[in-house]
């Protein structure tokens, strides 16, 4: 099994590729010439067609806007799921949210509330943070942040206060998903904001705490106001309370309105069009779009020249591109073949790996971090696949790459090298374990491995590790280091992590 971190060459995937892009940019001249006819034929139906299309784009716009609050939200309950003891480290969670919240201006607080009551909570207060702990017993410490995270002030053992009553806590006590909840309006900071909630379940299974992350709702004014939406007419996203989130209070169909299907959503035309639809399936807003008809419909008296030029100028791309294709047969194989994403795992391939790696250990060496790269290597792994196939020796792969991406952390990088080999580059908190952090993700990796194939194969996961302590930062040197630790390892007893020599 090779274990050189070097690309190999692919196939070449030109054939089908121009075969594809050819295909595609036909059916686009095609659909073009369909679209033309439509919008010709009838306006009134074309002012809805853009309308929706303006209303889903919104929404598309509004849920991407949501995903970084929850990538953070999953990451957390990974880590205090896969390590309960870390609440009790305010050092340590003081690290590792403060390291979150800097980066993101977006996100105005992040709590954990753990099963005994006890809480951490960082919440952004102009110009800094504040860090809060709250004992079991209701006792708070609370730490006052400058913009750098450096303390300003420290209250110790502050009086108990009165538990506030929380929606999203009990809502996302039971959820293996993200749940969002709110609006909900701050009053004692003017601010609005939503939750994404969601529950850090431990080893054995059972839930030790509940994640929430607190996304300021101005992000979604930014955005609205910004949006095609608010080009044509008006838009607001309500909640479910009515509660405006974002955007123009008060829009909503007029009563005598004759409303039907469209898209995601339900429109009505009359002095305007009137399209509501849910913002996502995930998330419990309402998307309300109003565009005057007026403003809609001089564009679309024009829409069929530009159908009609778009469409030749779909057929002079469409050759050009031909010849574009064919000149740049080997550099597009050789770009096809850096694509980013392991196809079977999900995870990142060699080559992103080496590029998202040496990214991770140089800035590591810019701000005097720590980081600990690993290899990770399956046993016994072909008895699997001789016994129950390949496609069950997949699924094994797949859930060691599921058991390795939800174990590490939102700065860390997890890759597969190929076979059964998957490496990870680890950024150190402060006063993080190398050691600690190579087991927890090989103890997820083994757990998820076992679920999959069941007590019918004795397989296991070990690992290989080598830190950067002894100034060491380049990734190809680094892995080999931790390869040969691997092989090393395994030749007296498998199933463990082993750390190597530094370097």
């Amino acid at each position: 099994m090779s274990r050189r971190l070097a690309v190999r060459s692919p196939s070449d995937p030109l054939p089908w590729a121009f075969g594809v892009v050819i295909a595609a940019l036909v059916v686009i001249g095609a659909t073009t010439l369909v679209v033309r006819a439509s919008v010709t034929e009838d306006s009134a139906h074309a002012a809805i067609e853009g309308t929706t299309l303006v209303g889903d784009a919104t929404a598309v716009q509004l849920e991407a806007a949501t995903r970084p609050a929850e990538a953070t939200v999953r990451g957390v309950a990974g880590v205090v799921g896969l390590d309960p003891s870390a609440l009790d480290d305010p050092a340590r969670m003081l690290d590792e949210l403060g390291g979150l919240m800097d980066g993101q201006p977006n996100i105005a607080a992040i709590s954990i509330v753990a099963e005994d009551g006890s809480e951490v909570e960082m919440d952004r207060r102009k110009p800094g943070f504040v860090f809060r702990t709250v004992a079991a017993d209701g006792t708070v410490e609370v730490t006052v942040l400058d913009e750098t995270l450096e303390p300003v002030e420290t209250r110790g053992d502050a009086p108990a206060r009165a538990r506030p009553e929380r929606a999203w806590l009990d809502e996302a006590r039971s959820s293996t998903e993200v749940v969002w909840t709110g609006p909900e309006h701050l009053s004692a900071v003017g601010r609005t904001v939503v939750h994404a909630s969601m529950a850090a379940w431990g080893a054995s299974g059972a839930g030790v705490a509940v994640v929430s992350v607190r996304l300021d709702a101005e992000v979604f004014s930014r955005l609205l106001s910004s949006s095609s939406a608010v080009s044509y007419g008006e838009a607001s996203v309500v909640g479910e309370d009515g509660t405006v989130l974002a955007g123009e209070a008060g829009l909503a169909f007029p009563d005598d309105a004759v409303t039907e299907q469209a898209s995601e959503g339900v429109v009505a035309v009359g002095d305007v069009v009137t399209y509501q639809r849910p913002v996502s399936g995930s998330l419990p807003w309402t998307l309300t779009v109003v565009v005057d008809g007026d403003d809609v419909l001089p564009a679309i008296a024009s829409l069929d020249r530009t159908m009609l030029l778009y469409s030749v100028v779909i057929v002079v791309v469409t050759l050009l591109m031909s010849l574009l294709l064919w000149a740049l047969r080997r550099p597009a194989g050789e770009v096809s073949a850096r694509a980013r994403t392991d196809a079977l795992t999900g995870l990142s391939n060699r080559h992103h790996f080496e590029v998202r790696g040496n990214d991770v250990l140089q800035a590591a060496l810019r701000r005097g971090a720590g980081v600990v790269v690993a290899v990770f290597d399956l046993d016994n792994f072909k008895s699997v696949n001789d016994g129950a196939g390949h496609e069950q020796g997949d699924d094994a792969l797949r859930a060691v790459a599921d058991g390795l991406a939800r174990a590490a952390g939102p700065r860390d990088v997890v890759g597969r090298l190929g076979g059964d080999e998957f490496a990870a580059v680890l950024w150190l908190g402060a006063d993080e374990d190398a050691a600690d952090a190579v087991e927890r993700l090989r103890a997820s990796a083994h757990l998820t491995l076992a679920r999959a194939v069941g007590s019918r194969f004795d397989v296991g996961v070990s690992a290989g590790w080598v830190d950067t302590s002894a100034g060491e930062f380049r990734l190809p040197t680094l892995v080999r280091a931790a390869d040969d630790a691997l092989v090393a390892g395994k030749r007296g007893e498998k199933g463990l992590a082993y750390e190597g020599m530094h370097i």
